[in-house]
């Protein structure tokens, strides 16, 4: 199996000795996929969701254990929830289907001298 030349040597040798830090990254694995899938329950959903977004201890522990940052995955979790909604994620406001920039709203008014 190939491994990528820019993943830390050091990093890699510590993840491939220890076999809880793949159980934990696909304990994490699985709850992306339960975000994003279709097929998956609502409540599912909802709990993949509340887990991966939310500062909790629980999310902490895991990404420890899988060697992950929690701020790195939620913010890329947050980052993707959001553009699958069309939010514009860096400045934050929603990005509306079917306008046209340009446009004129309205017919002109004309000023009363």
């Amino acid at each position: 199996m190939a491994r990528s030349r820019w993943i830390n040597a050091s990093a890699m040798n510590v993840r491939r000795a220890v076999p809880e830090t793949h159980l934990f990254t696909a304990v994490l694995s699985q709850a992306v996929h339960d975000v994003f899938s279709t097929h998956v329950e609502k409540n599912d959903k909802r709990q993949a969701m509340d887990f991966l977004t939310q500062d909790s201890w629980h999310l902490r522990m895991v990404c420890e254990l899988a060697g992950r940052n929690p701020d790195y995955v939620r913010e890329k979790i947050r980052k993707r929830l959001l553009s699958d909604e069309n939010w514009n994620v860096d400045g934050c406001r929603k990005e509306y289907r079917n306008t046209h920039k340009g446009k004129k709203r309205g017919p002109k008014f004309k000023s009363h001298d």
